[in-house]
């Protein structure tokens, strides 16, 4: 398939698509409450032939043909929900729910697999194989991991390859980055709970202080890493709020912490585990507080499969350059519900970038962000390509 045939297809149809996402982000949707957003992408794939499965409750997908056959499958993902956070720019395309609003992209994904979907329902009838159209729900926060229940619920049956990707404004407009391996991190959450004995703010003495106590801890928590691990790193400790007292007068009973623990390998989490109980035991003694932990455990490290990396790095290069594809600044200490396909099938997530020129672009999850349109038709391309690569019978290998 000539691929300027391609292009001049996915520029056709591009003002649609970007008035599709602009709806989509007027319009957004938080983890498993997607109704509406499940709606629009039903519409637009059945009037393109696909008959659409719901998956994870507001998640669905579909298959290029209706049945598997002889060839192999391939499964491309977009994941579809919004963040719980407030719309601050003057788009004219702003959010109108207050607290949800498309901070992360995810708008701009679910476009691009649209757009991918029309482009492939075009010329199905040249493809050996099946392609599989995963749109997924609740990817962010505490109530995501609708990757898992699609795996669950059987969404990968059939399917030998997993593909995904996902804008990053940090990196050049239209870069690829990927590699093998580690992409993105294993993810927990921790609270922290201080109990001293409080008491008048004019006589400490008489009191134990949670405030000073969790102070020393803050500081004591930033020595896991940089004391525990030496030169070679491979791990992450952010503590992110801090809660304690009422007033200026009185030394509370209570202080709380909060923050995120990230690793990119399983000695590496045990070891920040390790390290982290003992400096919260160490800081219990020292201050005579009591220190109750709670770890939460998040997404699992997503890895990337060699062979799957070496598709896309080579489909991107074919399409625009070996310049502009690289594997600088991964993995990525972000979390990613995409570990779970990965775990069920060998798979390949990768980054576009998206920062314009030499601005300082917002990044995602900035109140300022908004998902560039310029990458739609880059995102189709390489599904595309990807697509046709792996239903033309070459060998899955690495570098």
């Amino acid at each position: 398939m000539p691929f300027s045939q391609v292009r001049e297809e996915i520029r056709a149809i591009q003002s649609e698509l970007v008035a599709l996402r602009h709806d989509l982000h007027k319009h957004p949707e938080l983890g498993f409450e997607e109704v509406r957003t499940q709606q629009v992408i039903r519409a637009w794939l059945e009037s393109r032939g696909y008959t659409p499965k719901d998956s994870a409750g507001t998640g669905l997908y579909a298959d290029l043909k209706p049945t598997h056959g002889s060839g192999p499958m391939v499964a491309l993902r977009a994941d579809i929900d919004c963040l719980p956070m407030h719309e601050l720019t003057d788009l004219p395309y702003r959010s109108v729910h207050a607290g949800r609003a498309h901070k992360c992209g995810h708008d701009g994904h679910t476009a691009i697999l649209l757009g991918t979907a029309a482009i492939l329902a075009r010329h199905k009838d040249e493809l050996p194989g099946n392609v599989r159209l995963l749109f997924q729900p609740a990817e962010e926060g505490v109530r995501g991991g609708g990757a898992r229940v699609m795996v669950a619920e059987g969404a990968l049956e059939g399917v030998s390859e997993v593909y995904g990707l996902h804008n990053w404004p940090a990196w050049p407009l239209g870069d690829v980055r990927v590699k093998a391996g580690a992409m993105m991190a294993q993810v927990h959450a921790f609270e922290i709970e201080l109990i001293g004995k409080g008491g008048h703010g004019s006589q400490p003495q008489l009191c134990r202080d949670p405030i000073v106590a969790a102070s020393h801890l803050v500081t004591a928590l930033q020595t896991v890493v940089s004391r525990g691990f030496g030169y070679e790193g491979g791990a992450v400790l952010s503590v992110c709020s801090f809660q304690a007292g009422t007033t200026n007068n009185v030394i509370p009973e209570r202080a709380k912490l909060s923050g995120t623990i990230r690793s990119f390998e399983p000695r590496a989490t045990a070891r920040v585990l390790e390290r982290f109980r003992q400096v919260l035991s160490g800081v219990s003694a020292s201050f005579g507080v009591e220190v109750n932990e709670t770890i939460e455990v998040g997404y699992p490290v997503l890895m990337n499969d060699s062979g799957c990396a070496e598709v896309v790095r080579r489909v991107a290069i074919e399409a625009f350059g070996a310049e502009r594809v690289s594997e600088a600044d991964l993995p990525m200490a972000g979390g990613e519900d995409f570990a779970y396909f990965a775990q069920a099938r060998p798979s390949a997530y990768f980054f576009l970038g998206a920062k314009r020129g030499e601005e300082d672009t917002p990044v995602c999850h900035h109140p300022d962000f908004d998902f560039d349109d310029r990458l739609i038709p880059v995102g189709i391309e390489l599904f595309s390509r990807i697509v046709w690569d792996r239903l033309s019978g070459r060998p899955l290998v690495g570098p």
